[in-house]
């Protein structure tokens, strides 16, 4: 009995001395390096705008890179702006989110015209400009709030590697299942400008998918347009659109909760370097997106991520840690 006291208790003090573990935002710094700022401004870039997943790349990503993410150790004499402790995991997983910005920039280049012609039609109080600020926020709406409310509960589930594997197999069959299913609809160029509210609430719908690291934003969006009755181009560009919204607030509130940590935690240098690196592949990757889905569909993506996905998987059931 003496020898299980004695085992409990130490059980229990280790625990505490795990759960009281920190490091220097020194060192925090130090472990953000320009390598891994290139390599997931690169991830990023290509991803975010592909349907297959961003978040769930990068997330794999970090774990082949050993950048640090345990959830025990904080960032010593840092808090947020609620005055909450800095965890090396929360430091990890906000930057994933909060590199984002760097794609927003490149779908502003991309689609200026767009944009210019909807934010001159809203100062002129234009009715076609209402109504498609209108369907893009609330295609925007459903998962943003979704996710507001479940935000602990995704990061602390969700961001495994485990999760990220099923979701990309499991997208990887519902395109091929879309792919064959949805009726082929020819491009018209009023269908965006055009498009009617039950639709971008279709989108909104499926967007809320997106919240779980693997299913891709671009995927859900994009299959929600389809699903919404849209052509492929019309459906993209929607996607795109979106995004930018969603992109934004995603990562406007990172950096808000963040507070005065932010510029403790993250190195202006390498930081900077990811998010030019994010906005130029992503402008790469947009301008190909938008010809490669009107030609051929999404059908190769969902090949990609059954093979990735299951790849992980086996790699995890031989004992490989991600």
């Amino acid at each position: 009995m003496r020898c299980i006291a004695c085992a409990l208790l130490f059980l229990t003090g280790f625990n505490a001395f795990a759960a009281g573990q920190t490091e220097t935002p020194a060192e925090t710094q130090a472990s953000f390096t320009y390598q891994r700022a290139l390599i997931t401004g690169t991830v990023e870039g290509v991803t975010e705008f592909l349907p297959v997943s961003s978040t769930g790349h990068m997330i794999i990503s970090d774990r082949l890179m050993n950048v640090p993410h345990d959830k025990n150790i904080m960032v010593s004499d840092v808090s947020d702006r609620k005055g909450r402790p800095i965890s090396q995991d929360r430091v990890a997983d906000d930057y994933i989110v909060i590199i984002q910005v760097g794609a927003i920039a490149a779908v502003l280049v991309v689609f200026f015209g767009r944009v210019r012609s909807v934010i001159v039609g809203l100062l002129r109080g234009e009715r076609a400009a209402l109504r498609l600020t209108l369907a893009l926020l609330i295609a925007f709406f459903p998962s943003a709030l979704l996710g507001l409310f479940f935000k602990d509960a995704i990061g602390k589930y969700l961001f495994s590697v485990e999760v990220v594997a099923g979701a990309l197999m499991i997208g990887g069959v519902i395109i091929l299942g879309a792919e064959r299913l949805l009726p082929k609809i020819d491009f018209n160029e009023k269908e965006v400008a055009e498009i009617k509210l039950r639709q971008a609430l279709t989108i909104g719908l499926c967007q809320c998918f997106a919240l779980i690291p693997g299913t891709s934003r671009s995927l859900s969006t994009i299959l929600g347009g389809r699903l919404a009755g849209l052509s492929n181009p019309a459906a993209t560009e929607f996607s795109f659109l979106v995004g930018l919204i969603t992109l934004t607030a995603a990562s406007a509130y990172k950096m808000w909760s963040l507070g005065p940590a932010l510029g403790k935690v993250y190195p202006a240098g390498p930081a900077s370097l990811g998010l030019i690196v994010a906005a130029v592949t992503a402008f790469i990757a947009v301008k190909w997106m938008v010809g490669f889905v009107s030609r051929r569909g999404m059908g190769p993506f969902a090949w990609y991520r059954i093979v990735l996905g299951g790849a992980i998987l086996l790699a995890l059931a031989l004992g490989y840690k991600l």
